[in-house]
């Protein structure tokens, strides 16, 4: 799992993704398989989260369905690297910060 962790890192450094950092924070990597084999690389920072609820309540399934009444096309996007794409404030994305054993 090493080379695929390396391989990972890399292409994301190459993208700008990531940077190296030198932060008191830390979050272990969890690589977890895909039903179609390739690995998925996860951060957990949870830890660090405060969730606040919602101020609604999610509509009914039932709601959700009658919407889709008399469509003939239906779309799916791919939203593989949307999660790398959200913004950090500057001053929080120290918390950001994971291990992958060569570096953070």
């Amino acid at each position: 799992m090493r080379e695929e962790v390396n391989k990972i890192i890399s292409e994301m450094k190459d993208q700008g993704v990531i940077e190296e950092s030198n932060s008191p924070w830390t979050s272990l990597v969890v690589l977890i398989k895909k039903k179609d084999g390739t690995i998925r690389f996860c951060v957990p920072i949870t830890r660090y989260a405060i969730t606040i609820s919602d101020s609604y309540p999610l509509p009914k399934i039932d709601d959700i369905l009658d919407q889709f009444t008399g469509n003939v096309w239906f779309i799916t996007l791919n939203l593989k690297s949307g999660y790398w794409q959200i913004k950090v404030r500057a001053e929080d994305r120290e918390k950001t910060a994971f291990l992958v054993g060569n570096g953070l």
